[in-house]
């Protein structure tokens, strides 16, 4: 203890509450005289609260002062009772101080852990705002004395509840982590009071663990048991250890509380405790268990007392003679410990017991990339796993590069020693050569590098390893003894899913050729057994059995002539390997039949129990032995095999001639300096006719129940194993009640016709055409309705579930560890395989017969009735083939179609639904394929897929996935490269294994991730193109096929078997076409082109022809593709894509060194494959991150391309949803970044104007407007690239980043430009003001002095305000005459004729334009169609449709409103008349007629512009006229002077009163201020209102599309046809009268209470500048004694930015004299409060009304876009700039019925109208074989719109054969209206489809509301 002083005053018991440190010591004995000082000297303890702080090293201290030894236990009872009396005192204080401040404290009672958490907070909360408020301690530890009682409640109330609800575990967790802060159960307080921190880092705790007790309770029982105990005894809120006593107490509190429910995985671990309470250990295996992995606790203690045994060994001299027994018990000690020793070196020692699973194989590493050699032991095994995924057999001579790896002889170097060959050298060899060798490490021998791995291997990843050693034809471990154990270990499961071809001599029963393709286990063969009596041998087992099974020498068995053998193998000592010869279709073959050989490696001897299993399970022994060996036990043992009935050879080492015994089943051959080839044919044959004469066959699985009897251990006999077996056999005896060809039908009915015909349909929907009198949208109809039905019939047939998925759902459904359920599948594939494969081999024979029978009689009579009918028996053969094949992928290809189907037909969402998919990702996690597109009806189920996609995204986070996909002709290799590239396992086997496609996902190791980019690979495989089996397929399909792989990839190899050229045309020209399309929708694949099956691949010149002759295929298909593409920039293949002919094309060995079935993978081959892996990942290392996808987008590229590739043309129909989500948030943002730029101009706006009025600016460069603009535009930029940069999807953003960039310094330049457009305008009219305003300042001064004369007259004298007013009155209309009589007189402007004349000038070259102006006489504006509409040339349209009136009267009336608005802006602006405003009105008439022109289907006359102008320019004269004359009253001197008369009479009072008229000179000046206080604050609130209204509504807070959205959704709830028809055809106006319907309705609401709040924020904002200009103004001239004049100069300076307060005003109080300037301050400050409220009261009684129109105007600007509409639907462009580079757009088009659109029927090439609306959308049109009649007559394709020219070459419509149901709605809804208003009908090819009826106003509001 270190500072024990400190903590008294830190505790909040106050000190008359203490109990004092003296009476303690009294109380338990101890003299206080000696131990007072004893304590503060040793301790610097001073009370008696310090005590409870002291730990057990404190205690020891003050024993060692004790003197007497009754003192320490004296000292151990002092210590308890400080602390029990501390845990009482505080109790106590912490209620007494609650009751003191006489808080009432209800009754907690909390029932759920949420409100518990909740609680907990709010005390944290409540305590963290005292803390904060206050800075008094007291106040403070009152509050946390409060808060630690309040947890203390709430923890014994919810503590309570739990015990009541039976729920001890939770309770526990919880008192276990509260225990670890200090808190005491038995009085239910805290020992401590707790601070924020505390209570912070209790609350994260309990959060955290509650957590994930519960996710481990989910998973498993067990493993949350073990965290449950796990932090009982480790948790700890502080950095305090907890001792082994407080952990000992604890566990017995825990075993009290969970005996009876205490896991049988716990218990063990627990018991294993024991005496010594190793409580690391203890934890150790506790969170194994957490981990899930039991069976490492199970060894775990053994392997730590190994190790202690083994260092207890090395530490201890044993005596010379020992017993026997414990020689051997040492002897196994040592070999254990040299096992532990070799998992050391290489690195293995942590996954020692089983703890390698197949994840651990599957993991992307760092080192796969590049070609090397191991650089040290613990690179070893990963190095010979690495080589064993790639097939490389090599991986036996692994050798690592680091010198402690050899053995290397040393020679002394000693030049001059004489050498003689003779000498006897070999007696003392070791020492002779190297000296130091009893020191060296020795090699570690290769086959302890591959068991060592076996032994750390799981079941699962031990099966993936032996079948890999299978491929590449090795000998398999079958019986292993345990190092560490005296247990024999039996692979069967191991071993079961090895499965080997071979032809077997002679023919079957039906004649056919004896073809076999089985499991092995399941084989029953003969079994020819080796084993070896006796050692030191010249001649090696191993190698003699190699000769038997390999012609071409190829090491089965390792022997010790292999490289890297070595005397010292550990592992290999009573091991059985076993391995099988298959009989190829050669006639040479070394046996007829398959054949099994075992060999047991050791002296038999020393393997007492394995050479007993031998010999009851084989066929045939033999033996190596010595004929000489006096070894009794040898003897012994060849005896007895010589007694045994089964054949024997033996095979003597140490003699040279074969003896053959009297029994011809006991043979002898010697084999001393026998030719090795003689030797094997002997033996050979030997073997064949033994074998003959034998008749026992046994298989493994036979094997494993004799192995079973001796006490071996069956691997398929553990508990997991076991378990999965017995559930698949559960469900395999469902199927096996059932014909196998019926079982699909019955027990997977969703995936048979169903599925089938549901697809059809689905394809259907995207080649939509006409059918008969139907329209495409009734034909639409139709095929949805039809969907509906199928999905409906689906969810029918498959609730309730079936016994098979129903059983199937709930083994997958269980909560049980993954590797169960692999097990699980893994079972059930073999029963599976087991089911089927004699029904399907027959079938295929069959349909092989029948093959043959056709090809035959094609040649002999084609058209005979026996080729049909055979033809006809093959198809019934490949449909029963189909029925008949049932593996694991269809039971999963039917739980997606039960997604599909609950998706689509159910509404509810249970719990099954949402399981599913989490089913499928849980699976593909850990590495099992999972079918991507269905390989019987060639269609990816979308909604099953992207589920999929979703869990795993949940699961593993949305990580970036690098995909790797492959492509090829059928049977060319593809699986087995992509298994061989990264050991995976897709099906593998000769003819069509792969059906559609399957994805698998690989982990990138952590340390590899940061390099490459990407955390995970996506493997693609799919199924073969061009196959024989498939040619009833659309003949597009491979190309579709090739599009969707090579779109979804980044990288694709293109996989070509052979040197065949034809073939390689096909595919390379479906490869080029593929990548053409990419190139056209911008996705930017890779690829890699894998030539296989080439002979001579060594040199890679050998190999430029093949090069050449490639690259010259693909520039002439790429050139050809490109033609019919018609993409014109492509002459080339590199020209679609980055292409290195000499980098980017592999050649290939072929796969075997030889023939099969006994053929080994060719080494090159392997080398190959290691050679395009690098290649591989450092492509991916180069890959862009932007091309790199995550997971949800892999998802979406799934969804894109497949609804692109379906439709019929790829190019037209791609969109990227990932692009389109994107691009909708960056206008979101963008919406907001110009809103602020712009708010920011308008405020600089206001600013300079009131500088302009105030005549502070006369003129205004452009770099003054820009720097501020540049300013907030930079800081606006600034936040773009941050976007741009940081937003989750900145890869697909950046490819925009360019463009939004200009769009906004666009809008920025816009701005400027404008601002500096009404800057120089109102300059302008300032000057233009100028002379007038001289004038209006010549009469003031004029005034101005003759006032000042006569206050001279009466100045001194005390005249009443009455007596002043009489004085001034009597010359006032004197002065104002002599000035009114010498202005000159106005002239008047004659504006009716500069009117006439305008329009007599503009329309000059139009006929009788006199006449008309003459005549003119127009009141009102009426429209005549026949006058003032021309239609365009439309053959079949001559008159105006009725929708063309609309807009026509639509665009009248917009003219008409924006007329007004310049009116209104002329007279508000206060101008004279001037001609040039008629220009104005010209302009706007011409610029919105050729607009509407250019849209619409006719043109606008000239008559109608000179008609309408006629009409506006007289409305106009009117207005210039009143303009003129408010003008001329504005500015008349007599109406001036007399409207500036109080001005005057104020002057005047001032000057007469002199000094003493402050209060008139402030009266006046506030007189002045108010008015334009209230004008500035009121000109500030439109965008003050308009930024309050964009965040009020949802409409106006978006872009324009979310405004749209808005618009259709009140239209909906208002179902007013008149307004959907202004709406439709006027689009622009309707949402400008909506904007300012919305504004008006936010005014009406609670818009003047926000406007009331923004007023006082504003009157706030002026009135402190005003108080400041005050304050300065007076600061500055306070010393000086002068006029007003220089006061009023630095005032109105001040408020210049401010307010419109021009300083020549106030010119007529200037003269005033201030002498008391303090005086002077207060009177103007006093003055600011009542001016304030006239200057409010003056705002609220204006009228809104004023600020609506530029509130709109506002919003207007800001939301406009594009307002193009589409020339067929009259949908308005979505794009947000109005002038947009590229396509018209809009993301649904409408039926055109909405517009009045009608077909039109062809008789004798005429067309004619009907009366029939077209209820078809322009994107269904597209995807059509309708017809599109041009201007001209003649007639396009729909999907050739563009040729049509105009306004329709400017417009991108994508295929879609989806709608809004909006306008499915609006057109049932309004559907009389319409035809009466169009005067057509929905009938015929315009019949609304009956599903169009049943949508409901809500279903469509909820759709809009989704989007």
């Amino acid at each position: 203890m270190d500072t024990a002083e400190s903590i008294p005053d830190e505790h909040p018991i106050k000190s008359e509450k203490r109990q004092d440190l003296q009476e303690m010591l009294t109380e338990v004995g101890l003299a206080a005289e000696y131990w007072l000082p004893t304590l503060q000297e040793q301790l610097g303890v001073t009370s008696a609260q310090a005590l409870q702080h002291l730990e057990e090293k404190d205690l020891l201290k003050l024993k060692s002062q004790a003197q007497h030894s009754w003192e320490t236990g004296a000292l151990e009872k002092l210590l308890n009772l400080s602390h029990s009396n501390s845990l009482s005192k505080l109790q106590e204080s912490q209620k007494e101080q609650i009751f003191q401040s006489e808080i009432h404290q209800e009754q907690v009672n909390i029932s759920q852990f949420s409100e518990f958490i909740k609680t907990l907070k709010e005390i944290q909360n409540d305590f963290k705002k005292v803390k904060t408020k206050t800075e008094s301690q007291d106040t403070v530890e009152k509050a946390q004395r409060m808060a630690t009682y309040e947890v203390s409640l709430s923890l014994k109330s919810f503590s309570e509840k739990l015990q009541q609800t039976d729920q001890p575990d939770t309770q526990l967790l919880l008192l276990f982590i509260a225990a670890g802060a200090g808190y005491h159960v038995l009085n239910n307080t805290f020992q401590y009071l707790l601070g924020f921190d505390e209570l912070d880092c209790l609350l994260h705790e309990i959060q955290m663990a509650h957590d994930k007790y519960q996710e481990l309770k989910n998973l498993c029982s067990y493993r949350a048991q073990a965290f449950l105990v796990l932090t009982g005894l480790t948790t700890t809120v502080g950095i305090t250890a907890i001792s082994e006593e407080e952990k000992s107490k604890r566990l017995s509190l825990m075993r009290h509380h969970m005996e009876q429910s205490l896991s049988k995985e716990v218990a063990h671990v627990l018991t294993k405790l024991g005496a010594h309470h190793n409580w690391e250990n203890l934890e150790k295996d506790l969170q194994l268990l957490i981990d899930g992995d039991f069976e490492a606790t199970v060894s775990s203690l053994q392997m730590e007392d190994e190790k202690k045994q083994l260092k207890s060994l090395s530490h201890t001299n044993k005596q010379p003679h020992v017993a026997d027994d414990n020689k051997n018990n040492r002897t196994k000690l040592i070999e254990n410990g040299t096992f532990l020793s070799l998992l050391q070196r290489l690195g293995l020692e942590h996954h020692y017991p089983k703890r390698l699973g197949r994840a651990d194989f599957h993991l992307i590493c760092k080192n796969s990339v590049y070609n090397t050699q191991p650089s040290s032991e613990q690179e070893l095994p990963f190095y010979f796993l690495q080589k064993l995924l790639v097939l490389d057999y090599e991986l036996r001579y692994l050798v690592s590069k680091d010198g402690g790896n050899t053995e290397d002889p040393v020679y002394p170097s000693q030049e001059s020693e004489a050498f003689d060959p003779y000498e006897e050298i070999f007696e003392d060899s070791d020492n002779a050569i190297n000296p130091s060798a009893p020191n060296q490490r020795c090699r570690i021998h290769p086959m302890d590098i591959q068991m060592a791995i076996y032994h750390c291997a799981d079941d699962l990843a031990r099966q993936y390893i032996l079948a890999k050693l299978s491929t590449c034809q090795f000998a398999l471990p079958l019986v292993v003894p345990n190092p560490c154990s005296s247990q024999i270990e039996f692979s069967l499961w191991c071993l079961s899913q090895i499965r080997r071809s071979w032809q077997q001599a002679g023919k079957s029963a039906n004649g056919k050729n004896n073809y076999k393709n089985m499991q092995m286990c399941r084989v029953s063969t003969s079994i020819v057994s080796f084993i070896r009596v006796g050692n030191g041998f010249s001649a090696s087992k191993s190698q003699i059995m190699n000769s038997l099974l390999s012609k071409r020498k190829h090491d089965v068995f390792f022997h010790r002539h292999c490289s890297g053998s070595s005397k010292d193998c550990l592992l290999m000592g009573g091991v059985v390997e076993i391995c099988w010869f298959c009989p190829g279709n050669k006639d040479k073959n070394t046996f007829d039949k398959c054949v099994t050989f075992t060999n047991l490696h050791g002296d038999a001897k020393e393997h007492e129990q394995q050479l007993t299993f031998l010999q009851e399970v084989s066929s045939l022994i033999v033996v190596l032995m010595s004929a000489s060996d006096s070894n009794k036990e040898n003897r012994k043992i060849v005896h007895n095999l010589c007694q045994s009935s089964k054949p024997l050879i033996c095979l003597l080492d140490d003699k040279e001639k074969t003896m053959t015994s009297n029994s011809s089943q006991k043979v002898r051959i010697g084999i001393k300096n026998r030719n090795e080839a003689e030797l094997t044919e002997e033996l050979t044959c030997t073997i064949r006719r033994l074998l003959e004469l034998s008749n026992t066959t046994l298989s493994l699985e036979d094997c494993a129940h004799i192995a079973r009897k001796q006490g071996f251990l069956i691997d398929e006999d553990q508990r997991d194993c076991k378990e999965a077996k017995e559930k698949a056999q559960t469900l395999n005896a469902l199927l096996g009640e059932m014909e196998l060809s019926k079982i699909k039908e019955n027990l997977l009915p969703l995936q048979g016709k169903l599925w089938h015909l549901w697809c059809k349909k689905d394809k259907e929907l995207y080649y939509l055409r006409e059918k008969g009198n139907r329209s495409i949208e009734q034909h639409k109809s139709e095929i949805e309705t039809d969907k509906q039905r199928i999905r409906h019939e689906q969810f029918r047939k498959a609730f309730p579930l079936n016994d098979l998925m129903r059983s199937f759902l709930e083994i997958l459904q269980d909560h049980s560890e993954t590797h169960n359920k692999l097990y699980f599948l893994q079972w059930l594939s073999v029963f599976l395989d087991t089911l089927t494969i004699q029904h399907l081999e027959k079938l295929r024979e069959e349909q092989s017969s029948l093959w043959s029978l056709v090809q035959t009689e094609k040649q002999k009579a084609p058209n005979s009735n026996s080729l049909r009918h055979w033809q006809n028996e093959l198809e019934a053969i490949s449909k029963n083939i189909s029925d008949s094949t049932l593996g694991t992928e269809h039971l999963l290809r039917e739980v997606g179609q039960i997604y599909e189907a609950l998706e689509e037909a159910c509404s509810t969402r249970d719990d099954l639904f949402l399981s599913l998919p989490q089913i499928a990702a849980d699976l593909m996690i850990s590495g099992v394929p999972i079918e991507l597109m269905d390989g019987d009806t060639s269609y990816v189920p979308l909604k099953w897929v992207a589920a999929v996609f979703d869990r795993v995204c949940e699961k593993l986070g949305d990580k970036r996935l690098f995909v790797l996909s492959i492509l090829g002709l059928q049977s060319s290799g593809k699986s087995t490269l992509l298994n061989a590239l990264f050991g995976l396992q897709f099906t593998v086997s000769a003819g069509r294994c792969t059906r559609g496609a399957y994805m698998q996902l690989l982990k990138v190791e952590e340390s590899f991730k940061e390099e490459l980019g990407f955390e995970f690979v996506l493997v693609v495989d799919t199924e073969g193109l061009r196959a024989p089996e498939l040619s009833t397929k659309s003949q597009n399909w491979d190309n579709e096929l090739a599009t969707f792989v090579i779109g979804l990839g980044n990288l694709t190899l293109i996989n070509i078997f052979g040197e065949n050229p034809a073939e390689m045309q096909d595919i390379l020209q479906i490869v080029v076409q593929a990548f053409l399309r990419m190139k056209q929708v911008k996705i930017s694949p890779s690829c890699l082109f894998v030539h296989q099956n080439v002979g001579e691949v060594t040199a890679k010149d050998q190999t430029m022809e093949g090069r050449r002759w490639l690259e010259q295929r693909l520039d002439e298909m790429a050139a050809t593709a490109a033609e019919q593409e018609q993409c014109s920039d492509v002459t080339c293949f590199s020209d679609v894509i980055k292409f290195d002919i000499s980098t980017h094309v592999y050649y290939f060995a072929h796969l075997w060194d030889g023939n099969p079935p006994m053929a080994p993978p060719n080494p090159h081959y392997s080398h190959n494959v290691q050679e395009l892996k690098s290649r591989i990942l450092g492509t991916a290392k180069k890959e862009s991150r932007g091309s790199i996808m995550k997971i949800s987008e892999a998802k979406f590229r799934v969804q894109d391309l497949w609804r692109a590739l379906v439709s019929e043309n790829f190019i037209f129909s791609f969109r990227n949803t990932q692009e389109v989500m994107a691009m909708s948030k960056l206008e979101t943002m963008y919406n907001h970044w110009t809103w602020e730029l712009r708010s920011h101009v308008l405020d600089l706006q206001d600013k300079l104007t009131n500088q302009i009025q105030n005549g502070k600016i006369q003129t205004l460069r452009t770099s003054e407007v820009e720097a501020p603009v540049t300013k907030k535009y930079d800081a606006i930029k600034q936040d773009l690239d941050k976007y741009f940069n940081e937003d989750p999807d900145n890869e697909t953003l950046v490819q925009w980043k360019a463009r939004f960039e200009s769009k906004l310094r666009v809008v920025k330049e816009a701005l400027i430009s404008e601002i500096k457009r009404k800057a120089d305008e109102l300059i302008h009219l300032k000057k233009s003001h100028l002379k007038l305003e001289e004038k209006k300042s010549a009469y003031d001064n004029d005034i101005l002095e003759r006032s000042r004369q006569l206050a001279l007259t009466v100045k001194g004298k005390e005249l009443s305000e009455e007596d002043l007013h009489k004085k001034f009155n009597q010359l006032w209309k004197e002065w104002v005459y002599d000035i009114a009589s010498i202005r000159s007189p106005a002239i008047e402007p004659d504006i009716d004729v500069d009117s006439e004349n305008i329009l007599l000038e503009y329309f000059k070259k139009e006929k009788n334009i006199v006449d008309i102006v003459k005549d003119n006489s127009k009141e009102h504006f009426r429209i005549k169609h026949d006058i003032y509409i021309k239609k365009k040339k439309l053959a079949w349209r001559r008159t105006v449709e009725t929708h063309d009136e609309e807009s026509i009267k639509m665009t009248t009336n917009y003219i008409f409103s924006r007329f007004t608005e310049i009116i209104n802006n002329f007279r508000r602006q206060r101008r004279d008349y001037n001609p040039s405003y008629f220009y104005e009105i010209l302009r706007l008439i011409e610029e919105e007629v050729t607009s509407a022109s250019t849209e619409e289907s006719y043109t606008f006359t000239s008559r109608y512009k000179i008609d309408l102008s006629l009409y506006l320019f007289q409305r106009a004269s009117e207005n210039f006229k009143e303009m003129h004359r408010e003008f001329k009253r504005a500015n008349d001197p007599v109406n001036y002077l007399e409207s500036k008369k109080d001005d005057f009479f104020m002057s005047f009072k001032i000057s007469c009163q002199g000094a003493t008229s402050i209060k008139a000179f402030v009266e006046f000046l506030w007189h002045k201020l108010i008015p334009a206080i209230s004008t500035t604050i009121w000109n500030k609130m439109p965008s003050k209102m308009a930024g309050d209204i964009r965040a009020t509504f949802p409409a106006f807070s978006g872009n324009r599309a979310n405004l749209e959205k808005h618009i259709l959704i009140c239209l909906a709830e208002e179902e007013n046809f008149d307004n959907y028809c202004e709406y439709l055809h006027n689009p622009k106006y309707f949402f400008r009268n909506y904007i300012e319907k919305n504004i008006r309705i936010y005014f009406s609401g609670k818009g003047g209470e926000k406007m009331k709040t923004f007023l006082k924020i504003s009157l706030d904002d002026i009135k402190n500048v005003i108080l400041s200009a005050i304050h300065e103004s007076t600061a500055i001239v306070k010393d000086k004694r002068s006029t007003a004049s220089e006061w009023l100069d630095l005032f109105c300076d001040h408020l210049e930015n401010n307010l419109v307060f021009p300083r020549k005003d106030l010119v007529s109080i200037e003269h005033q004299e201030i002498n008391d300037i303090q005086f002077f301050k207060e009177v103007m400050s006093e003055a600011l409060d009542p001016a304030m409220e006239r200057v409010e009261q003056n705002c609220l009684s204006m009228s809104v009304e004023e600020m609506v129109p530029e509130i709109e105007k506002m919003l207007s600007e800001h939301l406009c876009g594009c307002w193009k509409q589409c020339p067929f639907c009259r949908a308005v462009c979505t794009n947000t700039i109005p002038a947009h580079e590229g396509d018209h757009s809009v993301s649904f088009h409408r039926p055109q019925a909405v517009i009045g659109s009608e077909w039109c029927t062809k008789t004798f090439n005429i067309r004619t109208k009907t009366d029939q609306f077209v209820i078809d959308t322009c994107s269904s049109l597209v995807a059509s074989d309708c017809f599109l009649l041009l201007n001209n007559g003649s007639e396009i394709l729909y999907k050739n719109y563009r040729e049509a020219g105009g306004d329709c070459a400017l417009w991108s419509i994508t295929p879609d054969s989806s709608m809004q149901p909006y306008w499915k709605w609006f057109v049932c809804h309004f559907r009389s209206n319409l035809e009466e208003k169009y005067q057509k009908k929905f009938t015929g090819r315009g019949k609304i489809p009956d599903a169009w009826a049943k949508i409901t106003k809500q279903d469509v509001l909820d759709d809009l509301k989704k989007q």
